[in-house]
């Protein structure tokens, strides 16, 4: 896999304002279409596209999918973001940008990324959301909008239309700022308030758990969010008997042996922290 952190000295490019104007309307549509046909279209100028796929990468947390474009029809792309989804953490080379310590780049940048299909390793995400389709090459905008959240757009190219060339990735990381702005836009929206939901979780249990491993806090997240233990061993590709012994080691450490207890010690650490004059890292 390649990549590019753009710099907005270095990478810039003319794009048409209506284009621009209709990156702009898409921000807060409820229309799960609506953000990637507006990138999708914008970057037609520059190179043939086949799909486009919107997602958030919130914390410990598998992606979430926020929108779909596809020449093929929207569904055809939102089934290949749900399987994506699903296989993301044991299979996609992104993870190891997003998930990078210390960070790829401070909150703001926005990095290129390009993968062909060949490169991928076997599995659900290489065979049944890029083969199947006909998808042979990868282009991925992402910015980075907090700590501990990434949001991703993929660009797909199908095997007529060929991979993608140096001139093609150059384009797009002259426009990449702005589609990387936009899609913040939209994320800070929060129109179906999940975000602010997942984010607040998220930092919660940061504050309440600095001793526990990361698999630990992959747990509690879902917990959180209230998933069952057999979903969460299900996107954890784990055993339902291991996610609980990693829920039992947590509680432990927290000193907790509920949800309830563990939302009561979530709220009592985030309450002394506006006591004492810190803002909770959510409100920052």
């Amino acid at each position: 896999m390649q990549s590019w952190l753009v710099e907005d000295s270095k990478r810039s490019r003319a794009i048409d304002v209506s284009s621009v104007a209709s990156l702009v309307d898409a921000i807060g549509s409820t229309d799960p279409e609506t953000l990637a046909r507006s990138i999708f279209d914008a970057v037609l100028p520059l190179f043939e596209l086949q799909q486009c796929t919107v997602f958030a990468h919130e914390a410990e947390r598998n992606p979430r999918l926020l929108s779909g474009a596809s020449r093929n029809g929207p569904w055809v792309a939102f089934r290949a973001g749900a399987l994506h989804a699903r296989e993301f953490a044991g299979q996609d080379s992104l993870r190891g940008v997003i998930e990078r310590r210390p960070a790829t780049g401070p909150v703001g940048c926005i990095v290129v990324c390009r993968q062909r299909t060949d490169e991928l390793p076997g599995g659900t995400l290489r065979s049944e959301c890029m083969e199947l389709l006909g998808l042979v090459d990868r282009l991925s905008v992402l910015v980075r909008v907090s700590e501990s959240v990434w949001l991703v757009a993929h660009l797909f190219r199908s095997a007529e239309q060929g991979l993608f060339d140096d001139a093609e990735i150059d384009g797009l990381c002259g426009m990449a700022r702005l589609i990387g702005r936009c899609m913040a836009r939209h994320y800070a929206c929060d129109v179906d308030g999940v975000a602010a939901q997942r984010g607040n979780v998220s930092d919660g249990v940061l504050d309440i758990g600095s001793r526990l491993t990361v698999r630990e806090r992959e747990v509690l997240v879902r917990i959180l969010d209230g998933v069952t233990i057999n979903r969460i061993a299900e996107d954890l590709k784990l055993r339902p008997t291991t996610i609980a012994t990693y829920r039992m080691r947590a509680y432990e450490k927290l000193g907790v042996t509920s949800r309830q207890e563990l939302f009561a010690a979530m709220l009592r650490q985030r309450s002394g922290a506006r006591d004492n004059g810190a803002a909770p890292r959510w409100a920052a």
